[in-house]
């Protein structure tokens, strides 16, 4: 079956002849459009009345830019699918988001036109084709693709080592089996992915939050990102900021032993300085001796630093550790940038970037990407569940928080976001950094005006 010409959008001319190529041996023919903003350019033409758009990029686009396309897409009951060629790890980070968002997307120009012919057929989830007609090396090769008992269609051998799928009186050829396996995968990691809503959380005390956020271009200490984040519900332990030595012994009694003693700084965060941390700590005399110990570490390494006390901290225990550092984006959603934030985590970059908000369903599939990932997903069903759950359920508020005061907020660090081993979560630190928008406002400018800047 051969399929009618397909919209292809690209930055490149060579691109165009290595996708004509490949297009051409699966007996599909592109129509090719050259165009300095490809996503732009995609976008127009869906909104045109394509059904299917294809486009190939060298560099990658921002999260927005996707975001963007993919509302534009879903609006026109457009099928976009994307290749991103550029390097390694901007194209993996691309396709990661891309399939969030129910693109599908690629980094191999062979596998990008099997989805484009299988799109434009109009192929039903066709990882779960039966697989009887291929050799048993290839069945392997496929078997871990399907999802569902019952069969989507056929997958059949061509000739010159080309497979296609089958269904009816229909024949789509994808490619090779290499490239078919990734094709199908692709459509597979975005069927359940799609632009996101908005994530709205009722009864906050607004005025409350914009109190503390109120001022200058700034990073919020610790104290105060969690007075910011704490309407919207966000798990934080059980902790009091004690100024003298003498007050930090009584919490730690009130709290109950063992403590962590740690310091309380915009300008010294944890993360960097994590000698700054004493766990285990189980009297009171012990306490005000890690108290003074830690302040004058800090004064020494830093004689400016704001120092604000140290946090009196309940003992908790750890399965894992996690960071997420969140951006907002135009219409209320948020991209956030996951990651393990143990040492190993850290010396790894073991991370992977998605947008927010995202179903349960999803976002297993996202922490499923890092290489960490039996931490959270490994162990009995019942404790996979939790943790998903008390994960979403972070994220979900803070993508709340994010869209409710996106134009204030440049970025939120929580770091590290604590799983217990019980499956419930914390936000053992935060780190949100406020905006230049009070101060434009204070200046007179107008909305026109913050817009047109």
């Amino acid at each position: 079956m051969r399929a009618a010409r397909l919209t292809f959008v690209t930055t490149d001319a060579e691109i165009v002849v290595d996708a004509a190529r490949a297009a051409e041996r699966i007996g599909i023919t592109l129509e090719p459009a050259l165009a300095d903003d490809a996503l732009g350019a995609a976008a127009a033409a869906a909104t045109a009345g394509a059904r299917v758009v294809g486009i190939a990029v060298d560099t990658a686009p921002s999260p927005g830019a996707l975001l963007s396309l993919a509302r534009k897409a879903t609006l026109a009951r457009s099928r976009i699918v994307l290749v991103c060629l550029g390097a390694r790890n901007d194209a993996r980070r691309t396709v990661d988001l891309a399939s969030d968002l129910g693109i599908p997307a690629l980094s191999d120009l062979r596998p990008f036109v099997g989805v484009l012919a299988l799109a434009a057929g109009k192929a039903e989830s066709p990882w779960n084709a039966t697989l009887r007609g291929l050799r048993p090396a290839e069945r392997e090769r496929f078997e871990r693709l399907r999802r569902a008992e019952r069969s989507s269609g056929r997958l059949a051998r061509l000739d010159e080592g080309l497979l296609a799928w089958e269904s009816g009186e229909r024949t789509i050829a994808i490619g090779e089996p290499a490239d078919a396996e990734a094709a199908l995968a692709a459509l597979m990691a975005a069927a359940t992915g799609g632009a996101p809503g908005r994530a709205v959380i009722d009864g906050i005390d607004e005025k409350e939050v914009e109190s503390v956020l109120f001022g200058p271009p700034r990073a919020l200490s610790d104290p105060a990102s969690k007075a910011a984040l704490s309407p919207y519900g966000l798990p934080l332990p059980i902790e009091e900021l004690c100024s003298s030595p003498s007050r930090a012994a009584s919490e730690a009694a009130r709290i109950g032993f063992p403590v962590k003693i740690s310091l309380a700084s915009p300008d010294l965060r944890l993360w960097d300085h994590p000698d700054l941390s004493v766990d285990g700590i189980d009297t009171a005399a012990r306490v005000r001796d890690v108290f003074r110990q830690i302040m004058g570490v800090a004064t020494e390494r830093r004689p400016d630093a704001r120092l604000l006390g140290v946090h009196v901290t309940a003992t908790t225990s750890a399965a894992a550790l996690l960071s997420v550092l969140a951006v907002p984006l135009e219409g209320g959603a948020a991209c956030a940038t996951i990651r393990f934030a143990d040492p190993h985590g850290v010396a790894a970059d073991d991370a992977t970037t998605t947008i927010l908000p995202a179903s349960v369903e999803r976002l297993e599939a996202v922490i499923g990407r890092l290489a960490g990932s039996p931490l959270v997903l490994g162990g009995p069903t019942a404790h996979r569940k939790a943790a998903l759950d008390s994960i979403a359920d972070v994220l979900l508020r803070l993508a709340a928080f994010l869209d409710r005061h996106g134009e204030e907020i440049v970025s939120v660090e929580l770091r590290p976001l604590a799983l217990l081993l019980g499956g419930n979560v914390e936000v053992r630190e935060g780190c949100v950094t406020v905006g230049d928008v009070f101060v434009r406002r204070l200046d007179g400018e107008t909305p026109s005006q913050r817009g047109a800047a």
